[in-house]
């Protein structure tokens, strides 16, 4: 017995030799900014857009979309069987991974929901409990069997906030302070479906969504994420390794950034210098575990000017989003020059 567990052992360790240890997660953010380049901005009233280039490292996985799956009819998503506000139960029939936005917007059933976190959901999944934010406060019947895409995605401060705080309270403040943002007509649900679909609103929106819709094209197959500002400030970093994945997410995503370009009149504005500035912090990150309800491994990211959040899948960053901390002192979109040097 004793040399027959030897021999396995030996036989294990042969098999084993040479194979690739999986990389840390710090190592494949740090390695993927590496080979990220800042391409020239492109403008709209107060809202700027600088597509990120992603030289080497992307993922060709193929990957669909929640709206794409929703159409093909291969996902199901419905309240539980308790009706739990936070919880719905998720079902993909078929053999692709399906990415779902944290923030995307689900409608129907007993409230609209939005999901919490990014999730990617693997093939033939078996039913998943899908963690969300009610975002239609005025409403607990149901209007159908099963949830339906949204066709949106919240704006990037609402979900910064939803995945700091994970409080439905601080969801349902949220979006009230929205509707008095952007002056839309009160809703007797409290729906944030219902601002977007405000004909005021849809109106404001339509310049900055046609002067954008082209973002994914700027660098071909190489653009893979954006940083959005609003006059010389940040509001988000979304990066995707995926550039097919952006680009079926855009219309979403700039909708969702001009919701926080409204009505807002900022001064300045940022330069290539700034961005990369303010992406170097991911050179060298503090992570921390982050619940997922699908596959792969997700992580909080926390930097001396910015937070966010990362998904990964083997070894490539499927979504990746960075929000500028709201600091007293001066850091408040990018790092000081004499933090930059002491960093180097």
């Amino acid at each position: 017995m004793k040399r027959f567990a030897l021999i396995f052992i030996l036989i294990i360790g042969l098999l084993n030799f040479g194979a690739k240890n999986e990389k840390d997660p710090e190592d494949i953010i740090s390695s993927t900014v590496k080979n990220i380049s800042v391409c020239n901005p492109i403008r709209h009233k107060n809202l700027t857009i600088f597509p990120l280039s992603l030289s080497r490292g992307r993922d060709k996985k193929p990957i669909i979309t929640l709206d794409e799956a929703f159409k093909k009819g291969y996902i199901e998503i419905m309240e539980k069987a308790s009706s739990d506000v936070n919880t719905v139960i998720l079902l993909n029939k078929s053999k692709y991974y399906v990415f779902i936005l944290a923030g995307e917007i689900i409608t129907g059933c007993k409230q609209d929901r939005m999901v919490s976190e990014d999730c990617l959901v693997p093939p033939h999944s078996g039913k998943i409990y899908l963690k969300v934010y009610c975002t239609e406060h005025g409403r607990w019947s149901a209007k159908s069997d099963k949830f339906a895409t949204g066709g949106i995605a919240i704006n990037p401060k609402m979900r910064e906030v939803a995945k700091a705080s994970k409080s439905q309270g601080e969801v349902w403040t949220r979006v009230e302070e929205k509707r008095a943002e952007l002056g839309a007509a009160s809703s007797p649900t409290s729906a944030y479906m219902d601002i977007v679909e405000d004909e005021k609103v849809k109106k404001d929106l339509k310049p900055y969504i046609d002067k954008f819709s082209n973002i994914p094209d700027v660098g071909g197959w190489n653009t893979v994420g954006v940083v959005a500002a609003v006059g010389d400030k940040i509001i988000v970093v979304d990066l995707f390794s995926n550039h097919k994945l952006f680009k079926k997410l855009w219309k979403k995503l700039i909708k969702s950034y001009a919701l926080d370009a409204i009505n807002r009149c900022p001064e300045g504005k940022l330069s290539k210098r700034d961005v990369r500035d303010f992406l170097y912090e991911l050179k060298d990150v503090d992570i921390c575990t982050r619940d997922t309800d699908g596959t792969g491994y997700a992580y909080t990211i926390n930097c001396y000017c910015s937070f966010g959040t990362t998904l990964i899948f083997n070894e490539k960053i499927v979504h990746l989003d960075l929000f500028p901390r709201n600091h007293a002192g001066p850091c408040k979109s990018v790092p000081t020059l004499d933090f930059r040097r002491e960093r180097e």
